[in-house]
């Protein structure tokens, strides 16, 4: 009985720490200008909310993107797809030495609230394991990343 109680528990608070789903039509409205004046051509905006944060996450020119505002509409970070091409090359070294047999899939340049860049990049074998590493904007491993 208590095994049963505990997993209820860790059920109810791991639907918590999710982000909520949010329409469009819920959304505080600096946020709602601010994304319609930056991403005008953007219709379907996936939106969620997470611990006061706002993110929409969508497609520009099949590439994904995805932006979070505070309640302000203050941008708090972005994330975007970046053709793998132009990473730092000592991401690639890094790869390739410490994830042998992983590729590049995926790679996403991210800016924070303070416009600080770094990347991430997912990476899949050929058992289609992944594993995803973030770098700074140089291309240095970020400690603590995987």
């Amino acid at each position: 009985m208590k095994r049963i109680l505990l997993m209820m528990i860790l059920c109810v608070a791991a639907a918590f720490v999710h982000a909520q789903t949010v329409s469009e039509n819920d959304l505080p409205e600096p946020i709602t200008k601010k994304f319609k004046k930056a991403y005008a051509k953007v219709t379907d905006a996936e939106w969620t909310l997470k611990e006061e944060v706002y993110t929409a996450e969508f497609l520009v020119n099949k590439a994904k993107y995805s932006v979070s505002y505070n309640e302000k509409g203050e941008v708090v970070g972005k994330k975007e797809a970046v053709a793998i091409a132009t990473l730092p090359p000592s991401i690639a070294t890094y790869i390739k030495k410490n994830h042998k047999g992983f590729r590049m899939k995926e790679s996403y340049k991210i800016t924070d609230e303070k416009k600080v860049i770094s990347y991430e990049i997912h990476c899949k074998n050929k058992d289609n394991e992944e594993v995803t590493v973030a770098f700074d904007k140089g291309g240095k491993f970020k400690e603590g990343s995987e």
